[in-house]
């Protein structure tokens, strides 16, 4: 049985109260055998599913309710891959990617449980050049964003907050002293991936001096009262969806563009890392990367503009020695 769940922050006690009676709730009535509701029902108490994070479990719970709710009743023999074309067309570049990794994941159990000989999803492709990945903002950005939104204000504390911690939405809805130990450091498990994250609150080591005044900035920002650091005026937590949106309507208003968003300035958190000279497995500790794949496009950058600066402070050398001789 597929049960809807509250749109609250994954790690949110409700929510996750929701999640655990909905993976023990009873099916009202047996799915009809061989249908695609019946299928989804099976891949939902598979081992494959159990072993995701629980917010992975959580939105593909989600896109598989749709698919429940919208193509549950037809038969998994019957599908082809026309149906599949049919079925994603309605969705964006991006929804679309999404929607054929549930029918991909669903349809391979089908192959290994017997129910069909071959998976109609091969082949299957999103719309090709629409799908944008989330855009790293600008330093010029960032200053802009700061003189819009004063310290004062719920927005500009979201955002040093998430620019400062490189967290995701669904890790930066839950941050708060509570994870502060005594050392002064944050630690948290990520959501996504179930590794950890770790960066300085209050106070920074040696390496990391180059990023003062960023740091300066987050702790003017922080409340000193209340447990999370990016609540509504009651002191509730805000959901995963609201706050990344809420970060992306507020740079609108500064006058910035439509593509600034919350995982922007994760990417320009792990950039300002890499050109404060952080070492790979100190990005990766502080932002929570398990690839070095994704650390290296972060670090190379950096290397470049070390190299371009050199050499602009070589000649800037070259000219002030030339200068010098025909003086004398």
């Amino acid at each position: 049985m597929l049960v809807p769940l509250p749109d609250l922050p994954e790690n949110h006690p409700t929510f996750l109260k929701a999640y655990a009676e909905a993976g023990n709730a009873k099916p009202k009535g047996r799915q009809p055998e061989g249908t695609i509701a019946a299928l989804i029902v099976a891949y939902l108490g598979s081992p494959e599913y159990k072993r995701m994070a629980t917010s992975t479990q959580a939105t593909w719970r989600r896109t598989l309710d749709r698919i429940s709710e919208q193509r549950g009743q037809a038969l998994v023999k019957h599908l082809r891959i026309d149906h599949l074309r049919k079925d994603i067309r309605a969705f964006t570049p991006g929804a679309q990617q999404n929607r054929i990794k549930a029918w991909r994941s669903i349809l391979k159990f089908a192959v290994e449980e017997g129910q069909i000989a071959s998976d109609p999803s091969f082949g299957l492709k999103a719309q090709i050049g629409e799908v944008r990945p989330h855009r790293q903002w600008t330093q010029s950005e960032i200053e802009t964003f700061r003189s819009q939104w004063p310290m004062t204000t719920a927005e500009r504390r979201a955002f040093e907050v998430i620019y400062w911690t490189g967290a995701r939405c669904v890790d930066a809805v839950r941050l708060g002293w509570q994870m502060v130990g005594q050392d002064g450091w944050l630690r948290f498990v990520q959501a996504k991936t179930d590794g950890p994250a770790t960066c300085p609150v209050r106070h920074l080591p040696t390496w990391a001096e180059a990023m003062s005044t960023d740091h300066a900035q987050f702790l003017v920002a922080l409340p000193q009262t209340g447990m999370i650091w990016i609540a509504k005026g009651n002191g509730a937590a805000r959901s995963v969806k609201a706050l990344s949106q809420w970060v992306s309507k507020s740079a609108k208003s500064a006058g910035l563009p439509d593509d600034c968003t919350a995982h922007g300035l994760r990417k320009a958190r792990a950039a300002a890392l890499a050109e404060a000279g952080a070492t790979s497995s100190q990005i990766g500790a502080w932002t929570g990367h398990a690839s070095l794949s994704e650390i290296s496009h972060y670090t190379k950058q950096a290397d470049q503009m070390k190299i371009l600066s050199m050499e602009r402070n070589e000649k800037a050398g070259n000219r002030s020695q030339i200068v010098s001789k025909t003086d004398t």
